[in-house]
């Protein structure tokens, strides 16, 4: 069952001989997205505090779901690790018909690490300045508009068909490799719009390359004060957060759990690396494996009762 392993008496000198080499956390999405930002943080100060390196490594592809997969397959000693997103430990299983494997029995969460928002944006020759233009514009040319994705069933690729479904409005997905690239055919033409993630897409409205349209928390994001959100721009009641959360592979000794458990949430407690997840649209979070496992579970039974609501489903 999942995250019952970390509940397991601790094994001391196990916990204390960790780590004896490099550390990989894989993040499942290319360099320069938001988990990708956050995962660099938090690693570099976790290898300044171990004096060995804990090593990012981008595995994109198929929407995360191959990073992860990745992880399930290694060895369970604590030396991969697995930074995804929560709809890879919530949705998945319900949104994909043939997964091919189940994350509760898979993998052991440790902690959430960071949430954040997305943020709605559009190519600057792109007609909308307003969540309500957009919405007007896609009723008059249903499926005209493009919009683009980290990959199909991904978290940017739900909040727009959850954006499409509370508005009554068709737009056509065009899937990517990442929340980066996807970024860039949108400010090449390519797509028109998209959700990415607020750490990643902030510089972006802030250097002017693209057109920020809402944020879709119940929150103004504070790295983007002046950007409403999408519930106050015209879709009432429209709340989406993004979190980043940290697992290792089933199997893996409850003493690990415990010591990456212990280790992480005094990194995310340190005063600068709060300012510099901050400064990047990230809330630092930190939670109990057992509290992990809860939200898991909570989240995974909400967003099965969205999907069966809807013809969202892949294969």
């Amino acid at each position: 069952m999942l995250g019952l392993a970390a509940l397991m008496p601790l094994n001391a000198g196990a916990q204390e001989n960790f780590p004896s080499r490099a550390v990989h956390w894989i993040v499942p999405f290319p360099p320069g997205g938001s988990i990708d930002i956050v995962g660099r943080v938090v690693a570099a100060r976790l290898a300044h505090h171990w004096g060995r390196p804990c090593v990012v490594e981008n595995r994109a592809g198929n929407g995360g779901r191959d990073g992860v997969r990745g992880v399930i397959s290694a060895p369970p000693d604590g030396y991969t690790q697995l930074l995804a997103l929560n709809t890879h430990y919530t949705i998945d299983r319900s949104l994909f018909k043939n997964l091919g494997y189940d994350p509760e029995k898979a993998l052991l969460p440790v902690t959430i690490v960071a949430s954040t928002s997305q943020l709605l944006i559009g190519n600057l020759l792109f007609p909308p300045k307003n969540i309500n233009e957009l919405i007007a514009l896609a009723k008059q040319r249903p499926n005209e508009i493009h919009y683009g994705s980290s990959g199909a069933g991904g978290s940017l690729h739900l909040a727009m068909a959850l954006f499409n479904a509370r508005t009554g409005i068709e737009m056509s997905h065009v899937p990517h490799k990442g929340g980066t690239p996807a970024a860039v055919e949108l400010m090449a033409g390519q797509i028109q719009v998209m959700f990415i993630n607020t750490p990643a897409g902030a510089h972006y409205v802030k250097a002017g390359r693209v057109r920020a349209l809402g944020i879709s928390t119940a929150q103004r994001s504070p790295q983007l004060p002046e950007v409403p959100t999408i519930a106050e721009a015209g879709v009432p009641g429209f709340n989406i957060d993004v979190w980043y959360g940290l697992s290792l592979p089933a199997g893996t000794p409850a003493t690990l759990i415990t010591r990456m458990h212990r280790d992480v949430t005094q990194v995310l407690g340190e005063a600068d690396v709060r300012k510099q997840l901050i400064g990047y649209g990230a809330e630092p979070v930190s939670i109990t494996p057992a509290d992990m496992v809860r939200r898991i579970r909570a989240e995974t039974a909400a967003w099965a009762k969205v999907i069966r609501g809807s013809s969202i489903k892949f294969e």
